[in-house]
């Protein structure tokens, strides 16, 4: 049994190395009755992918134009925008009402010693700006609120105000 499968082992050999040789193979070549190469049409399930484009239509740069307000002056600028607030004080000293104040505009406050001990009332609704205003007016003091430095100074009114010689 055992020569009989070796037999039948080397026959199978034999005919797939047979079949595999390349002696009388010829290649492929289409071929049509017309002698042109016939190719089916393209087609697409979606449509063609973006193309990514590298370049875009841009107008050069140019320069801004000036702005054009009705006057020529180069000073001009809007006011600054500034929140509202209301202000509640009742019987508080004037060092406890400028840091009030202050803490609402998140500015240091600075009151003159001779200033911080005396009582105000006050009641009103306005900008940082126009509480200082109306607080001066009240109490007959000088208050600075100073934007650029953030703070907000309580001093003492004095009789004659600081001018220049040209004024």
């Amino acid at each position: 049994m055992r020569k009989l499968s070796q037999i039948f082992v080397a026959l199978i050999v034999c005919g797939v190395s047979a079949g595999c040789s390349t002696s009388d193979v010829k290649p492929y070549e289409p071929t049509s009755k017309t002698g042109r190469t016939l190719f089916m049409p393209s087609y697409r399930v979606a449509g063609p992918e973006p193309v990514y484009a590298r370049t875009r239509w841009t107008h050069p740069p140019e320069v801004l134009p000036g702005r054009s307000m009705g006057d020529t002056d180069s000073s001009y600028s809007t006011p600054p925008l500034r929140p509202v607030y209301e202000l509640t004080l009742k019987d508080a000293t004037l060092e406890q009402t400028c840091k009030v104040l202050a803490s609402m505009a998140r500015y240091s406050s600075y009151t003159s010693p001779s200033l911080a001990k005396e009582k105000f009332s006050f009641k009103n609704l306005g900008t940082i700006d126009e509480l200082a205003r109306t607080i001066e007016e009240k109490a007959q003091i000088k208050v600075v609120v100073d934007h650029e430095n953030k703070e907000v100074r309580f001093l003492v009114r004095t009789t004659l105000e600081p001018t220049l010689f040209s004024e």
